[in-house]
């Protein structure tokens, strides 16, 4: 019979799109079947319901570590939760339960400790958010993308969707004739890389841009489309993004843990521009880069224009020669191998 898997975490791409992945590897086998556990406002209920991945809302609330009147009582909706899929967890004959973390995925951990269920997490970052702290606890095994050590922990790298490489042909690279320059900073408080790198495009004419603007910089296409040296994208797909990935030789980026890796495995130079917060797991991750594949870091506070004006203009005769998707599926190997024991 099929094992049932209950997929839970959402909030950021960063805990959705490693879940999709999870569910793209594993649906090959025909092995189990799948519930994605999350909230029906958040970004999780689009991606599943796109991919036809059955769906169940869960009662969760948000747990601030910092003063806010919504402490007193938003974390009450946890108990709700977790008394909810106590019974769910038996109707829908769970067996497995992976989390991705984000305070969506407490209710449902706790209840699978309660019943017995196997449950295993992964955490992106270098630095463990919140949600995975607590249920690292209880967790049957914690998969991490950077090493770490403790006896729970089994370091995997990161978890990254088959669908990027569906429609790769060939792994013959092509050399650019211009330096091309890949912007994938998304929706995550990019707006200042946009609103520099406009100042400085029409001042690098040998460069060629592709710019990925997401759902809330749309608003910059109307300016970058006037710059001959750019191809503006509102969206991509994950099927259409290895395109891009194999023919770009630097990308402009943000610290997600997802989209470094996929740069790294494309033999993509990175020139990384963390997001500055109070937890600032994106500069720990952009560290580990810079110190281990010699990526650069720039800070969005100095200058920013300037800075990636002085990189690119080091870079115009960089190419890339190489890609490293021999170790793509590794993560995901381990990961099936731990669940099926």
């Amino acid at each position: 019979m099929k094992k049932t898997i209950a997929l839970t975490g959402g909030g950021t791409w960063g805990h959705i799109i490693p879940l999709l992945s999870i569910y793209n590897y594993l649906k090959e086998e025909d092995s189990y079947k799948f519930l994605w556990i999350g909230e029906e406002t958040g970004l999780e209920y689009d991606i599943a319901e796109e991919n036809g991945i059955e769906f169940k809302d869960i009662a969760a609330g948000k747990i601030r570590r910092y003063f806010d009147f919504k402490n007193f009582y938003e974390p009450l909706k946890n108990f709700t939760g977790i008394f909810q899929w106590v019974y769910y967890i038996w109707k829908f004959k769970i067996d497995i339960i992976f989390s991705k973390g984000g305070f969506v995925s407490l209710p449902l951990c706790i209840a699978g400790k309660i019943m017995w269920k196997k449950i295993y997490i992964h955490e992106s970052d270098i630095k463990m958010w919140l949600a995975n702290k607590v249920i690292s606890k209880i967790a049957t095994k914690v998969f991490t993308s950077f090493p770490k050590e403790w006896v729970k922990i089994i370091t995997t790298w990161q978890i990254l969707n088959p669908e990027l490489l569906d429609w790769l042909n060939n792994l013959e690279l092509k050399e650019n004739k211009k330096l091309k320059v890949l912007v994938i900073a998304w929706s995550q408080g990019s707006t200042i890389i946009f609103e520099n790198l406009i100042k400085i495009i029409e001042d690098l004419p040998n460069i060629e841009f592709e710019i990925i603007l997401w759902e809330k910089n749309k608003h910059f296409r109307e300016k970058l489309n006037i710059f001959t040296n750019t191809i503006v994208h509102d969206f991509v797909n994950q099927k259409e993004l290895w395109i891009i990935y194999k023919q770009t030789d630097i990308a402009i980026t943000r610290g997600s843990a997802t989209t470094l890796s996929e740069l790294y495995y494309f033999g993509i130079h990175s020139i990384i521009i963390p997001i500055t917060n109070a937890w600032n797991h994106q500069i720990y991750n952009a560290q580990y880069y810079k110190e281990k594949v010699w990526s650069d870091i720039l800070d969005e506070n100095k200058n920013l224009s300037l800075e990636i004006f002085r990189k690119l203009n080091i870079y115009q005769n960089l190419r890339k020669n190489n890609l490293n998707l021999e170790w793509f599926f590794d993560a995901m190997k381990i990961i099936e191998k731990e669940i099926k024991k």
